[in-house]
């Protein structure tokens, strides 16, 4: 029932009967990643669901799901899609009404949609945080269910055939319809799409991109002017052939910028003794580098609003980097990018968190490592 309620916002048919659709005319390929019971999902099988979707025609990725734990492998996968494949993926921002990520919401390059209610208010169950991108209806809507066979939601609701649903689930349809809406009348890159929605998006809360709404309630009918109008000046987005003319139609407060901490190749903290506070840890960062060094940088992002962000890179080769730090106890993913990409430094890096190490001397690796830690559920 969950599944179809989704489906039937996204791609119901305009025939006069029941809902219909953001883009009636859009063509739905389902991939089963639940189990039986509807009670679970592993990452992988989500990824996998998602790039099977994708290696069947599928465009845009709608995932109504979500869990706290981000995978790193997961967060390459999408990255993937969208960069290799032209594939934007869509995800709920989950329904604990909390500030906590949810995944694959909070990833890069995923679309976080948060709900609204009728009246344009964050819904209470919705989740908040910086990585919400956009909001769109998710308190009582009206869509597709099942008329025959096991239909959990159905029996707990007593509807069959229509009903009502509440949940970030039923937003994140409503904003792949209106891309596969755009990419129906545009031709784009996945960056000029979901360009269009932020813009064209009805801001609501605080002025500007916020925890709770993103950067606003979606507009269909604004998102396609918005790409008509760039149409006119640009090489990159362009009118497809005879377009069909079918349309559809709290107060916060501001985002905090995340905290990221640029750190210079000279930022060198030796060995001098460094005393972090209970609900902080010791980052230990060392980077021996070759005469490609001025191809490394490196990246340690939170995975929560709570978390930390520290970047660097080095400004010339065979140069010496040594980073000790407290930093909130969090979940982190570290990234270290050798922008050559072949393959390897002559070089290493080691991490160590709180004395243990987690990875030590590794000098191969492709364009990037990830490595990630401090996740508990």
């Amino acid at each position: 029932g969950h599944g179809t309620h989704c489906a039937g916002t996204i791609a119901a048919e305009n025939n006069g009967f029941g809902v219909v659709g953001v883009a009636p005319d859009a063509e739905i390929i389902s991939v089963k990643v639940f189990s039986d019971n509807g009670q679970f999902a592993y990452s992988s099988g989500i990824l996998s669901a998602a790039q099977e979707c994708a290696n069947l025609g599928a465009n845009i990725i709608s995932m109504s799901l979500g869990g706290p734990l981000p995978n790193p492998f997961e967060l390459l996968g999408y990255r993937k899609l969208m960069e290799e494949q032209g594939v934007i993926s869509v995800a709920a921002a989950g329904n604990f009404g909390n500030g906590l990520w949810s995944f694959p919401a909070s990833y890069p390059k995923v679309l976080s949609v948060a709900a609204v209610d009728e009246n344009k208010n964050r819904a209470s169950f919705s989740q908040y945080n910086r990585q919400v991108d956009i909001a769109a209806p998710g308190v009582d809507v009206f869509s597709t269910l099942p008329t025959e066979g096991r239909c959990d939601i159905c029996e707990s609701i007593g509807d069959y055939g229509y009903g009502t649903i509440s949940g970030t689930s039923m937003a994140c349809p409503h904003v792949a319809g209106v891309l596969a809406l755009l990419r129906s009348k545009f031709d784009a890159t996945p960056e000029e799409y979901i360009k269009a929605i932020e813009e064209a998006a009805e801001d609501l809360g605080s002025s500007g991109k916020d925890r709770e709404f993103g950067h606003g309630l979606i507009q269909a009918h604004d998102a396609l002017m918005y790409l008509e109008e760039a149409s006119s000046r640009s090489d990159t987005i362009s009118i497809k052939p005879d377009p069909t003319s079918a349309l559809t139609d709290v107060t916060t407060a501001p985002i905090d910028a995340m905290i990221e901490v640029p750190i210079s190749p000279a930022f060198i903290s030796q060995n001098q003794a460094i005393s972090c506070d209970d609900n902080e840890m010791l980052f230990d960062f060392k980077l021996v580098s070759d005469n490609q060094g001025s191809e490394i940088s490196w990246k340690l992002e939170g995975q929560s609003d709570e978390g930390m962000s520290l970047t660097g890179s080095l400004n010339k080769s065979n140069e010496d980097v040594h980073v000790r730090t407290c930093i909130p106890k969090n979940c982190y993913m570290f990234t270290i990018i050798n922008s050559a990409g072949y393959g390897e430094i002559k070089g290493s890096y080691s991490v160590l968190i709180d004395g243990v190490i987690l990875t030590d001397n590794v000098g191969r690796f492709g364009s990037e490592d990830i490595l990630m830690f401090g996740c508990v559920v």
